[in-house]
């Protein structure tokens, strides 16, 4: 019932983004940032938007669409891309005669006071130019799986420390209590997950509250992203957090096309090439992807090989099958066979990628990574770290490793300062700037070269998570997150939640859901988590849970690798989890918002 309840919330939207778009009767045509465009697919679909007077569908792009008929703008809350938009229109408006009801800007998730000052400082509200906010409900991606698919949440809050869209996490729970009713215990571990918590009791007592007397959830888990960036920064074993290490999944949509690129880099390394290859993550639409999605990835091959092999029986004997036999096939398992087929075919060529991209490195990286947990070997693991640097040519890579080893082990003033002219003179002094985000970030604190000379340094070390100015092995072992043996767990029929990081870590979020589904003294909760950052418990005599169903909601992205976890954790605790976003990340997009300029 629950998870009808959540494959409805694309309704919801559409009935959202139709009273918007209806404020116009006539024909419309619309312009897509190109971000939008994959959400939008799954929210409500080109059908669905001409049948509400849509003619033509535009990306964003520098110049104007020729069209005649009034335009709906569709964007992200990001002022660099509204000052594009009203350039755009200012560019065709004429001031003797300025139109009415020709010009529109849809703003996703929130509108920001600075857009409508800006439109009344050029002149331009009201009529002429009329801005509206939309957020969507969260988009169901899998089975128990939501998310709001808001990008560049994690660098909005973590690295420059806007909180201007905080109150989107609080207004889409309130928004999910009118449909699963209000959940009775909340737990809130993190400054941006507390901040949250408040705004959403101000919600509850200043705006309408659910009738529903029940809940679906017995509790909500809030955390902030940077409270664990282990689960983001090491490398993934499971299928699903592999796919999106390698392609990059975009709202649930895997999708990559062969493009005639470079066979070698620019130190002449071999650049690996991608199968092409186009499905959604959906374990109700692609059951392939529902059997192999959270397995350990060797046991993949094994099973994509299995399928084949029965597949290609199944044709053989259909060959041998009289008329009436040969019709029947045709009517009730053709089809079923065919989309089969093409499901095998997309996974076998994006796990032979996988393969082709990681392989060389995998033993190594993972062997490195098991001693970074096991706090052993750092001279050995600090000479692996040097190794990428100079021989993988990525400094995405490069960037990733050493944050797992700056929030683990660390590295002293002299591995810095070494690290540091390597990786300058490996992709030049033009990313100076990285310094100031990683320790804004939480990756460097204060007494580490690359920080000593930055201003207002103790601002910002004032602000970095209690997580990593204490010893993070302290914490992990207290939440027995670190097994003590990853040679003894059990890779291919896991009973524990590590085996998706090759028996190296648990992750905290699902640990955290464990304490909760196995019953744990709320007082031994509370002393395990308060080393971690600010804490709140809200409702205790909502515990022991009446409701074996957690929302388990992560500020700052989500990954695949967690979200198996908790999978797991629902098969060994037979309790029910529904995992909640702004977006699903790897490590890579953590580093790519440490770097990104924009």
């Amino acid at each position: 019932m629950l998870y009808k309840k959540l494959t409805s919330l694309p309704e919801i939207s559409k009935a959202q983004l139709s009273k918007i778009l209806n404020h116009y009767a006539g024909s419309k045509d619309l312009v897509l940032e190109p971000m939008l465009i994959k959400p939008l697919e799954r929210i409500c679909g080109v059908r669905w938007l001409k049948a509400n007077n849509v003619e033509k569908i535009f990306k964003l792009e520098e110049m104007i669409p020729k069209s005649d008929n009034t335009l709906f703008y569709m964007i992200y809350t990001d002022f660099g891309t509204f000052k594009q938009v009203l350039n755009q229109i200012r560019s065709k408006l004429d001031p003797e005669n300025l139109p009415k009801d020709k010009y529109h800007i849809i703003v996703i998730p929130k509108l920001l006071y600075v857009f409508e000052d800006t439109l009344e400082e050029l002149g331009l509200s009201g009529n002429v130019i009329k801005l509206y906010s939309f957020q969507w409900q969260p988009v169901h991606l899998d089975m128990g799986i939501i998310s709001l698919e808001i990008p560049r949440m994690y660098k909005t809050l973590y690295v420059d420390h806007d909180l201007s869209l905080l109150p989107v996490f609080a207004k889409s729970l309130w928004h999910l209590s009118f449909i699963t009713g209000k959940p009775k215990l909340y737990i809130a571990l993190g400054q941006h997950s507390n901040a949250v918590l408040k705004h959403l009791d101000i919600l509850y007592e200043n705006l309408a509250d659910t009738d529903k007397l029940d809940s679906d959830f017995g509790a909500v888990i809030l955390m902030d992203r940077n409270l664990d960036y282990p689960s983001a920064l090491l490398t993934p074993t499971t299928y699903a957090a592999l796919l999106n290490e390698v392609y990059g999944v975009v709202c649930g949509m895997c999708e990559y096309k062969s493009t005639e690129g470079v066979d070698h880099d620019n130190k002449f390394n071999p650049v690996i090439k991608k199968e092409p290859v186009q499905f959604i993550l959906d374990s109700t639409r692609d059951s392939v992807y529902r059997d192999i999605k959270n397995r350990y990835f060797t046991e993949v091959t094994m099973v994509l090989n299995t399928l084949t092999k029965s597949l290609r029986s199944e044709g053989e004997s259909s060959k041998e099958m009289a008329l009436d036999e040969i019709k029947k096939y045709v009517a009730t398992q053709l089809q079923a066979t065919t989309s089969k087929k093409k499901f095998i075919a997309n996974h076998l060529a994006a796990a032979q990628t996988i393969v082709n991209t990681l392989g060389h490195r995998f033993e190594d990286q993972q062997q490195t990574e098991q001693f970074l947990m096991q706090n052993k070997n750092k001279s050995g693991n600090y000479t692996y770290l040097e190794e990428v640097l100079v021989t993988e040519n990525d400094r995405i890579l490069t960037l990733r490793l050493m944050c797992l080893m700056a929030v683990t082990q660390k590295l002293s003033d002299s591995e810095m300062r070494s690290f540091w002219n390597k990786f300058y003179n490996e992709f030049g002094y033009s990313a100076g700037f990285v310094h100031n985000n990683l320790c804004k970030a939480g990756f460097l604190t204060e007494g580490s070269p690359s920080t000593t000379n930055l201003p207002n340094l103790p601002n910002i070390v004032s602000k970095l998570p209690k997580l990593l100015t204490n010893d993070f092995y302290i914490n992990a072992n207290k939440l027995k997150q670190i097994p003590n043996d990853p040679s003894k767990i059990n890779l291919k029929a896991p009973t524990c939640c590590s085996y998706v990081f090759g028996g190296n870590y648990i992750p905290l979020i699902s640990q955290i859901a464990s304490m909760l589904l196995s019953n744990t003294p709320i007082s031994d909760i509370k002393i395990k988590l308060e080393a971690l950052g600010p804490l709140t418990i809200k409702n205790e005599r909502g515990y022991p849970l009446q409701s074996r169903t957690l929302l388990l909601y992560v500020i700052g992205g989500l990954t695949y690798a967690e979200i198996a976890a908790c999978n797991l954790l629902e098969t060994l605790t037979g309790g029910r989890i529904v995992i909640c976003s702004d977006k699903i990340i790897s490590g890579n997009d953590i580093v790519n918002a440490v770097i990104d300029t924009s």
